[in-house]
């Protein structure tokens, strides 16, 4: 089951990666949710419940993954949610949650490859929150028209 687990983790993971900047940026310019917001949102939830499945079999080191995973998957929902509804800052939604779990993908996928060091923690968070907040308080004005 770990290995099975562990082959979907790895390639949703992948998909995720890729799929999350281009679903952040078709669905702005869409101004709706998309095939691609869709296929980033499967892609986390499979990543988050296969590292829900393989965190117990080395509680000791991966315990850390569980509230990772549940906040990666609750971003990417929020931000699904902010895409279907619309509103008036609807766009803010977008960002803070197709790119909140984004960031989340990338710590988890950093601190797993890159052990030992405290800024596999610090960069992504930092400089993603940064980001995202940048825009989405000097949003396009394609974002804010309605």
């Amino acid at each position: 089951m770990r290995d099975i687990a562990l082959i979907l983790h790895v390639v949703a993971g992948i998909v995720a990666l890729v799929f999350g900047p281009l679903a952040i940026v078709f669905t702005l310019r869409r101004r709706s949710l998309n095939w691609l917001g869709e296929t980033y949102h499967w892609a986390v939830a499979l990543v988050c419940l296969s590292a829900l499945v393989m965190v117990p079999y080395d509680w000791a080191k991966l315990w850390v993954f569980w509230p990772i995973a549940v906040a990666s998957y609750l971003f990417v929902y929020f931000g699904q949610r902010a895409a279907e509804e619309g509103g008036g800052l609807w766009y803010r939604g977008v960002l803070r949650g197709y790119g909140g779990g984004w960031i989340a993908l990338w710590t988890a996928f950093l601190v797993v490859n890159v052990p030992g060091s405290p800024w596999t923690w610090a960069i992504p968070i930092v400089l993603g929150s940064v980001l995202i907040e940048w825009l989405c308080f000097r949003p396009a004005a394609a974002w804010t028209n309605q």
